[in-house]
């Protein structure tokens, strides 16, 4: 023991430092365990390397990684997407009343052509995109793009208080129908209807309205 407290410092040579090294390095203290891509791209060289004939070329391998990689991109962009995170929360509703930017007479005109043919989510739908196209010619509503059903009914029950249950009623039948797939009963379409009509000969409470 005292031999080696009183030996001098080891000094080794350049080659000897470097064989230490590799020695050191390949005691697999120093090793990781492989990501999921790597064991991948490891088993897909295998699945090549064993393929029956001649074996495959080395491009189509390189293709089959380049497919894949792109596929697994794709897949992680979608899922990290801010739209794609926020439609995932319960009872979220991204999309907007108004996807075709139609004027609120348009609108009136589908909701009684699907009255008339009894397709009564045609019109529950049109008559309440009717009451908030109506809102915005109106000047009620800044700008109808990007307003969803309840944010529609909100902006609008300060002008129109008296209205305010009916507003909401109608914004759930909506969503109900347009998000959940749920039929309307014809009353309930006809009340949309009613509603819009009643809007539509109501002055609004303008001292209430702010730019919205």
């Amino acid at each position: 023991m005292s031999l080696l407290l009183d030996a001098p410092p080891l000094d080794p040579s350049s080659p000897v430092a470097a064989q230490w090294a590799r020695d050191e390095l390949a005691s697999g203290h120093y090793l990781t365990n492989p990501s999921w891509w790597q064991r991948l791209v490891e088993w897909l060289r295998g699945l090549l390397d064993s393929a029956p004939g001649a074996g495959i070329p080395r491009w189509v391998g390189m293709a089959v990684l380049l497919l894949l990689a792109a596929g697994v991109a794709a897949v992680v962009a979608r899922v990290l997407r801010p739209e794609h995170r926020t439609s995932r929360r319960a009872g979220d509703r991204s999309t907007a009343v108004d996807d075709e930017g139609l004027g609120a007479a348009d609108y009136r005109r589908r909701a009684q052509a699907a009255a008339a043919r009894g397709d009564w989510d045609g019109m529950l739908l049109d008559g309440y995109r009717a009451i908030a196209a109506s809102a915005v010619e109106r000047t009620l509503l800044v700008e109808l793009p990007g307003r969803t059903a309840r944010e529609v009914a909100v902006a609008l029950t300060p002008a129109f208080p008296g209205h305010a249950s009916e507003l909401a009623e109608a914004a759930r039948h909506f969503d109900a129908v347009r998000y959940g797939h749920r039929s309307p009963t014809a009353q309930q379409a006809r009340a949309v209807a009613g509603l819009d009509a009643a809007l539509a000969t109501t002055r609004p409470q303008l001292d209430a309205v702010v730019a919205r």
